[in-house]
């Protein structure tokens, strides 16, 4: 099974409570693998990931070569505020043997482009309709690390709410670093509490 797959069928779980719910009756689903949890501490790049960030609270994580058979995709820990945004952090390096610091390379380009096509085969899954990109693709900067960031939008089709849907990659210590995040736009997740939020969560990670 191709890795974007693979990665889109173990996050439809976490990401239906943004979408609205279970998705219809009688609709083939694919069967999530029994998550094995990721470590606290990401050996390779020293990043950590303790139960409480900035108000979020994570609630899971999965360490893909015990889960699925496929270490090369490392390790994801998912956190979440309520009902109004998930994040999901990874570290991964899929068996590549040198991957540069930063956005700029080849290998991270490349990366970011199959990452974001990763989003519009999980829109399919969370029911969402007209998504298009709201932001981006620019380099952003979280603390000291440089992003290739891309903001989308869309529309839940249950309520037709509007739905918010980030990407952010970069080359960290020999791997991939991709944040993901999805949220309702509402008075509670505005453009700039994510932007603290994203802000203080990599502060967190980097201590």
């Amino acid at each position: 099974m191709p890795a974007s797959m693979l990665r889109v069928m173990l996050l439809v779980v976490a990401m239906l409570g943004l979408a609205g719910g279970a998705i219809a009756q009688g609709q083939p689903q694919p069967a999530p693998p029994q998550r094995v949890p990721a470590p606290d501490r990401h050996a390779g790049t020293g990043l950590s990931f303790p139960p409480q960030i900035a108000g979020a609270t994570r609630y899971g994580s999965t360490d893909y070569g015990k889960t699925a058979g496929r270490p090369e995709l490392g390790y994801g820990w998912n956190y979440r505020i309520g009902d109004q945004l998930i994040a999901t952090v990874y570290v991964y390096d899929l068996s590549i043997r040198s991957i540069p610091d930063g956005p700029a390379s080849p290998v991270v380009q490349q990366q970011f482009q199959t990452s974001l096509q990763e989003i519009y085969q999980l829109a399919k899954y969370n029911r969402y309709e007209d998504i298009k990109t709201a932001k981006g693709p620019t380099d952003c900067t979280l603390g000291s690390i440089v992003f290739r960031c891309i903001i989308l939008s869309a529309l839940r089709s249950a309520d037709r709410k509007p739905i918010y849907s980030a990407l952010m990659l970069t080359g960290y210590r020999n791997n991939f670093l991709k944040l993901r995040l999805d949220w309702i736009e509402g008075s509670a997740t505005s453009q700039s509490m994510v932007d603290t939020f994203t802000q203080t969560l990599l502060g967190a990670m980097t201590r």
